[in-house]
């Protein structure tokens, strides 16, 4: 039998590349695509694809999109048959056409198929290949190590920024979608949903985002019965209850209308959501502690609570000694970016800087409010509607040029930050304002006028 001859300079050269490519890859795409590279330079591969058996489905499955299950086709079908081969120990490696397939292996057993589209004539090729073979299956199963750690990194994480929402917020308004946020940013193949459930019914009210796909939620809904996960339409939709203090107050819901949750996803949804009751919980508490509280914690300023208390003693002063009275409505434009982008921390550091510059805008006697989130009220007594958009000017054009140290945040390099604010501007009127909200409610109109038409503006809303 003829000995095959191996050059091992160019064997060399290929592992180095090859190593050089295992090292720099953080990701399936990346490795798949550096991989593509080497085999077209030394065997004039044209593409490479790289199928692992997936252990919760025992399915093989697309390296880079193992949330997709393989559709039926005869080069799917070949592909399995492979496996099967491999598994079987009948080849080392099989060639059609234009194909050539080889396995995977993780700890001596065959876990996947590597796949190779090109005109490979280099016969020294197949020579390589038991070497090449075993180097792109510890490749793989090194970058699936490393996913695993950046998971759990990401994991613990996603656990601790749920647990700070209430060192700065209690307002289940304002936290439960921050908290969709940040579950969805770790379940990123799944749509994640946020129900609150109604007091006094077994109704779900969903809180984020503003639509649910789910056909059938609220049958699904109905269905919970204690903190159990609940999986419905073979593994697509997972309901994980929200509990506090034994009852059930709520539901993360996480839906995929291809792929199924695995395990380890499962797992971690049950600790986030634990975690997320916990927090719901603190934020109960908290609302009740201060129910009879006058400020806000995070700005100092007055809260909601606070806000509609004096609304209702301005307007009616304003109304008894016939005086002129105004409402200021703003809100930090693009705030849900500056959270996206920089943290939860940079968010709240841009709320305080603007309640800062608010207070250091207003004469003593003016009320400034936050009035929930990224939104602040403020009441301007003895103030003309002339007047009071002269104020609401002079208090955009300061926030503008306001300047945000997050040096602390350490992001980046990142050591300052902008924002800018849309204002909304009314005047009460005791003859058409039957409600001292309606007050308001026409400022807010001006500021959804504001940010409709370009944001970073004042509009004054007179009807």
């Amino acid at each position: 039998m003829e000995e095959k001859i191996v050059n091992y300079d160019v064997l060399y050269k290929i592992m180095y590349e090859l190593t050089a490519v295992f090292e720099c890859s953080k990701t399936p795409n990346e490795l798949v695509l550096g991989l593509k590279q080497v085999f077209k330079r030394f065997f004039e591969v044209s593409e490479i694809e790289i199928f692992s058996l997936d252990e919760n489905s025992n399915l093989l499955k697309n390296f880079i999109k193992p949330w997709e299950n393989l559709p039926e086709s005869e080069d799917n079908s070949f592909l399995i048959s492979s496996f099967s081969e491999f598994k079987n120990q009948n080849s080392n490696f099989i060639k059609r056409n234009n194909e050539v397939y080889f396995p995977l292996y993780t700890q001596g057993k065959i876990s996947g198929v590597v796949k190779l589209i090109g005109n490979i004539q280099n016969q020294e090729f197949f020579s390589y290949l038991p070497l090449l073979s075993r180097q792109v299956s510890l490749a793989v199963v090194h970058l699936k190590y490393f996913e695993t750690v950046i998971n759990s990194a990401k994991f613990y994480e996603t656990i601790r920024n749920i647990a700070k929402i209430t060192e700065t917020q209690y307002d289940l308004s304002y936290i439960l979608p921050i908290m969709g946020e940040i579950i969805d940013g770790f379940i990123k193949e799944h749509l994640i949903y946020i129900f609150l459930k109604s007091s006094n019914k077994n109704e779900y009210k969903l809180i984020w985002p503003n639509k649910c796909l789910i056909n059938n939620i609220s049958e699904y809904l109905s269905k919970i019965k204690d903190s159990n996960c609940l999986i419905f339409d073979e593994g697509k939709t997972c309901i994980f209850p929200l509990i506090s203090k034994g009852k059930i107050t709520g539901a993360v819901v996480a839906y995929n209308p291809v792929d199924t949750l695995n395990k380890n996803e499962i797992k971690y949804m049950e600790q986030l959501t634990l975690q997320a009751s916990i927090t719901v919980n603190k934020a109960k508490e908290y609302m009740k502690t201060l129910e009879n509280a006058t400020l806000d914690a995070l700005t100092g300023l007055n809260n909601r609570h606070m806000f509609y208390q004096r609304l209702s003693e301005t307007t009616s002063n304003a109304k008894r000694q016939k005086t002129s009275l105004c409402c200021i409505m703003t809100d930090i434009d693009f705030f849900k970016s500056v959270n996206d982008t920089y943290g939860h921390s940079a968010g709240d550091l841009a709320l305080k800087t603007v309640a800062k510059t608010i207070k250091k805008e207003l004469r003593e006697y003016d009320i400034a409010s936050r009035y929930g989130g990224e939104e602040f009220a403020i009441l301007l007594p003895n103030t003309t509607l002339d007047e009071a958009g002269k104020v609401a000017e002079r208090l955009r054009k300061q926030v503008e040029k306001k300047k945000i140290n997050i040096e602390e945040l350490k992001i980046d390099g990142i050591k300052e930050i902008s924002v800018t604010i849309s204002i909304g501007v009314s005047l009460y009127n005791p003859n058409l304002m039957k409600d001292s909200e309606d007050l308001y409610k026409l400022a807010d109109k001006g500021l959804y006028i504001a940010k409709e038409s370009g944001r970073n503006r004042v509009v004054i809303a007179d009807k």
